[in-house]
């Protein structure tokens, strides 16, 4: 009896610690609303390397003052995050004091303080999907198409097909390295957020395969603990009256 009074302590001190971290990791993902764990980013160094989740490839376009960039899904200006978005990054040029970016799928417009306005897509006037984007002499819009380039009016509600000289296309210039360092801060702590870890941390996933050994074999010191607890307890002798 003695010898399972031993073994019960020492089960229990071992145990203790991961009945605690299943404890509050379960309570965290109980109340995963309230928290809003599932979009807390997570932008610590150690957990975002843990994870593989390394540096985003950049494009970036200059136009005027402004330095457009895609990193991931997520769309930047001047290196602040402005719209996620999922098509590629294939120009920038500003119509009127509107900042209009190509993407390999639609128009995106944006105004002088960077807030998303409109979306123009072939569903909207578009004549095509873009591979390109520049401007005329005269400052008109143009987009470069699969087979031809078309020319649009300063609202981008139409466009005809391009007569004249071909415009300088716009390229992509390299990213400075203090807009890339802000925008490789937010690409890769929003590719993971708090929810996932709590999950990896509570089934033992987030330390591996041996991590999720771990968190099995706690379980079964538990069930030991629960089934020495109650031995111990129906073999002591009632006190005399």
């Amino acid at each position: 009896m003695a010898k399972l009074h031993v073994w019960h302590r020492y089960v229990g001190i071992t145990a203790a610690f991961f009945v605690i971290i299943l404890s509050v990791t379960g309570l965290a993902l109980n109340f995963n609303e309230q928290l809003r764990l599932d979009t807390t980013p997570i932008d610590n160094n150690w957990l975002l390397n843990h994870y593989s989740i390394g540096l985003f490839p950049v494009t970036s376009f200059e136009v005027d003052s402004k330095i457009v960039s895609k990193a991931s899904d997520f769309v930047y200006i001047n290196g602040q995050y402005a719209i996620t978005h999922t098509d590629k990054l294939v120009g920038a040029i500003i119509v009127d004091d509107t900042l209009v970016l190509a993407t390999s799928g639609n128009l995106l417009l944006f105004d002088q303080e960077n807030e998303l306005i409109d979306e123009i897509g072939k569903l909207t006037g578009l004549p095509e999907k873009p591979l390109g984007i520049s401007l005329t002499q005269n400052g008109e819009p143009v987009l470069r198409g699969v087979n031809t380039y078309w020319k649009g009016s300063h609202s981008l509600d139409s466009w005809q097909p391009l007569e004249g000289p071909h415009p300088k296309w716009i390229a992509p210039i390299e990213t400075p390295d203090n807009i890339n360092a802000v925008i490789q801060e937010h690409a890769r702590s929003n590719e993971i957020n708090l929810e996932r870890v709590m999950l990896d941390l509570h089934s033992g996933r987030l330390f591996g395969g041996w991590g999720e050994n771990i968190m099995s074999i706690s379980a079964i010191l538990l069930i030991f603990l629960s089934i020495t607890g109650i031995i111990i307890w129906s073999r002591k002798k009632p006190s005399g009256h």
